[in-house]
């Protein structure tokens, strides 16, 4: 089964915790190559992090199933400091990686396809409604 990319919201138990996990990382000598060896498990891959000093912190992760995610971070001890939500990424762009491709047809024929079909018409049934 091929992989698919899902975003992970990640927040921590309480500020003791966020604040022990935000208080290491200035003194942390890890280069980004040292980063992506890390955070790669045979199930799933942390592709990309961003974390800032509020209550939540987000990566960019791949796997072939959500569980496959759930798992690893839970057989690597994360659950004992964080919870995590997951959601797919149907469609991503990236303003460093354009490369003139059409992301819209990443939509056709699946499940976004779907979700594009239903918004169309829940916008049109609004427009004729005189709602917007």
């Amino acid at each position: 089964m091929a992989r698919k990319t899902f975003t992970a919201i990640h927040t921590y138990h309480d500020e003791k915790t966020k604040n022990e996990f935000l208080s290491d990382m200035p003194t942390t000598e890890r280069t980004d190559v040292e980063w992506k060896e890390i955070y790669t498990f045979e199930k799933c891959q942390c592709k990309a992090t961003w974390v800032g000093t509020d209550d939540f912190f987000f990566c960019q992760r791949e796997a072939e199933t959500p569980e496959d995610i759930l798992s690893t971070l839970t057989e690597r001890g994360f659950d004992d400091y964080i919870f995590t939500a997951l959601y797919p990424i149907l469609m991503h762009i990236d303003t460093n990686q354009v490369t003139g491709r059409n992301p819209y047809k990443d939509f056709i024929g699946g499940i976004p396809n779907k979700l594009f079909v239903f918004y169309q018409l829940l916008t049109k049934a609004t427009h004729i409604k005189g709602n917007i």
